[in-house]
């Protein structure tokens, strides 16, 4: 496999075309109920789903939520936005798409003057806390991780994912 440099990738949000292709071949299909609310609440403006784009295919995504919920609920009065659903499909992985992804999230989240940013991870995913925490993000709860959602079938699945939940200052100079 040969290295793909990372200027051939292009950060964009999703157009509706896009969501069959978040089913990555089938892998994801399960979630295509989820991807349509997903993408509805983007064009309500209360999420934004961006994807990377290479070679003519999604390769790479991370959605936000730019509105309370319980993950990311106000701090001090200030809004956070809360990044999930970060993947990288793998030949373009380990070559940094998921930390320019990262950081195609944080600017969207201060154009709009959200100056927090929160990020769950599965306790067994050490890779991406690691990659978390290169990027600033500290640990600052656990989660039991408990989610539901209804499948493309139209099934109630629940989910138990125990988690950290880490969070980043995006003002320079800020610490939490």
């Amino acid at each position: 496999m040969s290295i793909i440099s990372p200027s051939t990738f292009t950060i964009r949000p999703a157009r509706e075309a896009d969501l069959p292709a978040l089913e990555w071949g089938g892998e994801y299909a399960h979630f295509r109920r989820v991807f349509r609310v997903t993408f509805e609440e983007m064009k309500q403006g209360n999420r934004l789903m961006l994807v990377a784009e290479a070679e003519g295919q999604i390769v790479g995504q991370v959605f936000l939520q730019l509105h309370g919920s319980p993950l990311n609920p106000l701090k001090n009065g200030q809004r956070r936005g809360y990044l999930y659903a970060l993947r990288v499909r793998g030949p373009w992985q380990r070559q940094g798409l998921g930390r320019q992804l990262i950081h195609a999230a944080e600017m969207e989240l201060l154009r709009r003057k959200i100056y927090l940013a929160r990020i769950a991870v599965a306790k067994t995913n050490v890779g991406a806390r690691r990659l978390y925490e290169r990027l600033n993000y500290q640990i600052i709860s656990e989660d039991a991780g408990i989610w539901h959602y209804q499948n493309a079938e139209g099934e109630h699945i629940r989910v138990e994912e125990p988690s950290f939940i880490l969070e980043k200052s995006l003002k320079e100079g800020d610490s939490f």
